[in-house]
């Protein structure tokens, strides 16, 4: 039996709420049906981004303010379906904290304000995988999977490049995941340092014809977390500690201090990539300086839409996924994505 989801996501790029309407049996089929974008308003951008530097909530009303931005949102696209049944709605929340060592992992936004116009939702996802013994991320491997079995791609990786870059490697059936490096957060919140005008690197703009800084790379490229064993997960702003650097050194060239960024990612991925398909998902897959060090460096590169699929929503695709999965207790976190002691689905329904 197929059901029809309605996944909606707020990740750490900080940009809005993605939303996304699918059909799925939870298993092996997938109809992509809709998708659709709400950006934040600048106060409230500016208002989570205050929350994430100062490292704790420093307005209370915010995940109401939160929850009403994804009614609006929410809104939008059922009203745009009115046709269709939605079976199941799945909530994230946008992500303020998260750290693997004390297994939590902090998605806020307001339930009862959700659930007094829409009931009947799945939320909380990452709950389940902390308590079982697991870091809580990343969560949406099991989906890229899907995809990969989908369009009948093995030998695979996804990389979704948002504020945090995760990638998913596929091979012979296999599915291991982790978080891998930082992804859009140290350039974005670089770029916001030096310019009104853009809030990120949009298209590779401001890197594109930059160079490598070779003392900068070394000095994040030989960070502890590069040398952790897996599965292994990253907080927004764990590579935040570099950001006085990256400051001095932008100063003197922004555009070579994001090249080298760029440089660090992309030889990150290239070493977990041998002999398999890269598959570019999120905001980060526009970029095309980080695309064009990578196909430089290696010889099968593509992004997700490629395959005909929009590749700004595949998590909130994913989470309408994992909205079914949880509804019919199939389990979607597993050892090797997050180090669960015991595979289980994802979710508490409302």
């Amino acid at each position: 039996m197929e059901y029809i989801a309605l996944g909606s996501m707020s990740g750490t790029s900080l940009d809005g709420i993605d939303l996304s309407i699918i059909k799925s049996n939870g298993q092996n089929s997938f109809q992509e049906i809709d998708n659709f974008f709400e950006p934040y308003s600048d106060e409230l951008k500016n208002q989570i981004q205050k929350t994430l530097n100062d490292g704790y909530l420093t307005n209370p009303n915010l995940p109401s303010l939160i929850s009403n931005e994804y009614i609006k949102s929410l809104d939008k696209i059922i009203t745009k379906n009115k046709s269709l049944k939605i079976d199941i709605l799945g909530i994230h929340g946008q992500t303020i904290f998260h750290d693997e060592n004390l297994r939590i992992s902090l998605q806020i936004f307001n339930k009862k304000i959700i659930t007094q116009s829409y009931p009947f939702i799945v939320s909380n996802f990452r709950k389940n995988d902390l308590l079982n013994g697991g870091y809580g991320a990343p969560i949406i491997p099991i989906f890229h999977q899907l995809l990969s079995n989908k369009f009948r791609i093995n030998n695979c990786v996804f990389i979704n490049i948002g504020g945090v870059t995760n990638i998913t490697i596929i091979k012979n059936k296999s599915l291991k995941a982790y978080d891998l490096c930082f992804g859009n957060s140290l350039s974005d919140d670089l770029i916001r340092v030096h310019s009104k005008e853009f809030a990120y690197d949009k298209d590779g703009c401001y890197s594109f014809n930059g160079s490598l800084i070779a003392d900068l790379e070394k000095q994040i490229s030989l960070d502890v977390f590069f040398k952790k064993d897996l599965p292994k997960t990253l907080d927004r702003n764990y590579f935040h500690k570099y950001f006085n650097d990256l400051k001095a050194y932008s100063q003197n060239s922004l555009e070579n201090t994001l090249y080298t960024l760029w440089s660090i990612l992309s030889s990150e991925i290239i070493k977990q990539s041998k002999d398999c398909k890269i598959i570019l998902c999120g905001g980060g897959r526009k970029n095309k300086t980080l695309v064009d060090i990578l196909t430089k460096c290696h010889g099968n590169v593509t992004v997700i839409d490629d395959l005909g699929l929009d590749g700004d929503f595949i998590e909130s695709q994913g989470m309408a996924y994992l909205a079914i999965r949880r509804l019919l207790k199939i389990p979607s976190t597993f050892q090797d994505t997050t180090g669960i002691n015991n595979n289980i689905y994802l979710g508490e329904i409302n």
